[in-house]
């Protein structure tokens, strides 16, 4: 540790690049074609870095900036000799850039370091956005209404955005200086070169640059009113057919330039796509990504290390409204309150509210404070939790949480919870590139189990480490390698070990595209010691609609052996048709020689009939005469009017009440 002290203690002040914006009254004409006379003003910005070499990027990029009372205008040129090796293929908005170049724009309005706005453009114009708080996880959930142009030349590719004031959170003042960073993707070299860089957490706020002379103090506040009703239909095909109507609306505006609000009421979700099915071999809960337009707006704020708010605890619910924002000195907030249904193990009727508050301290540090409070028809539930991150320097920092639940319910069928109940964590963390080392200690009380939140485990209590190397290399023979090593050692009140892992994990990506992976886990859960060796290859693994991977797994789950293999593969056999597969075959045998065959295939296509229109089909099937069909059928008709069309074919020996539906849902939203 004192190694690592000194290492830390000799690294050099990070060099923050700065660009003046230049403010204007023209309007752009967004065609991806930088001719406005605003732009031959504005001195652009470049010097990006390759992640690889750590030196200037041989395929440079310019950045300029413009705005008005009303937009912040961005410019991007994307400079390539190699134009023919360009990758565009994504034509659906929000959905990430797996096999496409792409720039992403990442603006820190607060200037907190701490949390940040991405909006992302490939070659095609396609337009994916997203939010990050203090976990610093990008929340792709967020989404707002702003505009972007592309176009492709004989030598770059070029874009423009025009970004409403209206949907960011910022300050009416003159003299502001934002954070800034532009990260640019090129597929053709699998290179990522950043304008602001640091190789250790290079997608961080507090290591972004700084964008100038921003004079917002006459910009014009916009409340930014949407109203969204909608009226849908479903139809159930098992048997007797039932249609039900359903109507609602979501009502959206601005308190301040920094503070949002939402209402809804009936909020409508079966426009949600299916969740991807799995085999996996586990002994805890699966947590699923949510997919419901309410909950992932500020859901990056309600992160924490570990989680007391899961948002899919609520399946159903009348109305909710939620308050958002960020306050002056980097500080951010949101509250919600819900009236609904929500499911944990049980399910309980009531009013749940629930806050978080992040509290900047310094340039990165941060305390964070949350609370629940439920009052369900059979009881109530109350959380209160304490967690922070502070940073000793560059290289150290600890992280901390500890929470307290009070519940007073009737669950299980009819038992009577009345108990309170504890969790603490604590971690000391190094990380300077390309090493990362954590210490970390965590206690757990038997039945701290909060209503709304994910505790996958309970009654543990002790230490854990990891290690991770991951180096990025312009070497003849590598571009990248990866080793990390974890482990933990938990007992439980009575000072038995229930929880005994070691994990190592491995992986090289050579310079031929070829990339490797080796995983070993020896993990004793109570009362099972299992055993798991993986190792698979991925064939031109930047190349996305190219590569095929292959996995072989075996190994010992709860007195099971196994042997499993993987294969995926990703294809585009027409410009607007993009597919992926993966197959997993798993065979098993437990200790009375009885053999079992366990198989899942998962096809999943996107057609685009034009930027308007797109059709997503997904086939999930497995051997257990489990099946899930879904069809999605999108159209935006007429400027902000929308029309779904959702077959979902649905089969589960395992559950009587799975049935084929026909879902159509029309909605306009007024601004």
């Amino acid at each position: 540790m004192c190694v690592f002290a000194l290492i830390g203690s000799l690294a050099l002040a990070q060099y923050r690049p700065s660009i003046q914006a230049v403010k204007t009254t023209e309007t752009i004409q967004l065609d991806g074609h930088l001719n406005e006379s605003f732009w031959q003003t504005c001195t652009p910005a470049n010097g990006f870095i390759d992640n690889r070499t750590k030196r200037a990027a041989a395929q440079q990029t310019r950045l300029y900036i413009a705005y008005t009372q009303t937009h912040l205008y961005i410019a991007i040129e994307c400079l390539d000799n190699e134009i023919d090796r360009l990758s565009a293929t994504e034509q659906r908005e929000d959905r990430y850039f797996r096999g496409d170049d792409f720039v992403v724009v990442n603006l820190d309005p607060q200037h907190s370091h701490s949390s940040k706005y991405s909006f992302y453009s490939n070659p095609l114009g396609t337009r994916l956005d997203g939010k990050a708080g203090p976990a610093g996880r990008t929340n792709f959930g967020w989404s707002a209404e702003w505009e972007q142009a592309a176009a492709i030349h004989e030598d770059r590719w070029t874009v423009e955005m025009k970004i409403p004031f209206g949907i960011l959170n910022y300050f009416r003042k003159d003299g502001q200086v934002w954070g800034l960073n532009i990260v640019r993707t090129r597929k053709a070299d699998d290179v990522t070169s950043f304008w602001s860089y640091n190789p250790t957490e290079p997608y961080e706020p507090y290591n972004f640059g700084h964008l100038e002379n921003m004079d917002l103090a006459d910009t014009v506040f916009d409340r930014n009113r949407e109203i969204t009703p909608y009226i849908s239909t479903q139809t159930d095909l098992n048997g007797q057919s039932e249609t039900t109507v359903e109507t609602g609306a979501d009502f959206s505006f601005r308190l301040t330039p920094s503070i949002s609000a939402a209402v809804t009421y009936n909020p409508d979700f079966g426009q949600v796509e299916a969740d991807a099915d799995t085999i996996e071999l586990r002994d805890t809960e699966r947590f699923l990504p949510e997919k419901r337009l309410f909950f992932r707006e500020g859901e990056e704020i309600f992160r924490m290390p570990n989680s007391l708010y899961y948002s899919r605890r609520f399946t159903d619910f009348e109305a909710g409204s939620r308050v958002t924002g960020d306050l002056p000195g980097g500080h951010s907030f949101s509250l919600v309150d819900i009236y609904g249904d929500v499911v944990h193990g049980e399910k309980f009727t009531g009013n749940s509210t629930l806050g978080r508050f992040v509290q900047n301290l310094g340039e990165k540090s941060n305390i964070n404070y949350y609370f629940a409070s439920s009052e369900f028809k059979t009881g109530y539930a109350r959380t209160f939790s304490l967690d922070g991150e502070h940073y000793f320097n560059d290289a150290w920092r600890t992280r901390y949480q500890t929470s307290y639940a009070n519940e007073n319910l009737e669950e299980y069928g009819g038992e009577k919870k009345d108990r309170s109940d504890y969790l603490g964590y604590g971690a000391l963390i190094y990380e300077t590139y390309p090493w990362e080392v954590r210490f970390d200690y965590r206690a757990i009380s038997e039945k701290f189990n909060p209503v709304l939140g994910f505790i996958p485990r309970r009654n543990i209590y002790g230490p854990g480490f990891r290690a991770r190397y991951f180096v990025d290399t312009d070497q003849t023979w590598y571009k990248d390698m990866y080793a990390a090593f974890s482990t933990d050692y938990y007992q439980n009140d009575n000072g038995r070990t229930v929880l005994r892992d070691h994990e190592t994990d491995l992986s090289m990506t050579l310079n031929n595209d070829v990339r490797w992976e080796m995983h070993y886990d020896d993990n004793y859960h109570d009362p099972y010691n299992n055993v798991r060796y993986a190792t698979g290859v991925t064939l031109d693994s930047s190349n996305y609609y190219h590569s095929t991977g292959f996995r072989w797994t075996f190994g010992e789950f709860e007195e099971t052996d196994y042997d499993e293999l993987t294969v995926t593969k990703n294809l585009l056999p027409l410009q607007n048709l993009p597919l992926t597969t993966e197959y997993t075959i798993r065979f098993e045998e437990d200790t009375h020689g009885q053999k079992e065959t366990v198989w899942l295939n998962r096809v999943v296509s996107n057609y685009y009939f034009n930027k308007d229109m797109w059709l997503k089909s997904s086939l999930q099937h497995r051997n257990a005469d489990v099946r899930n069909v879904s069809v999605i059928l999108g159209w935006e008709f007429k400027t902000d009017a929308h029309l779904y069309c959702v077959y979902n074919n649905v089969k589960d020996t395992e559950d009587p009440n799975a049935v084929q539906t026909f879902f159509v849902k029309l909605q306009y939203t007024f601004r």
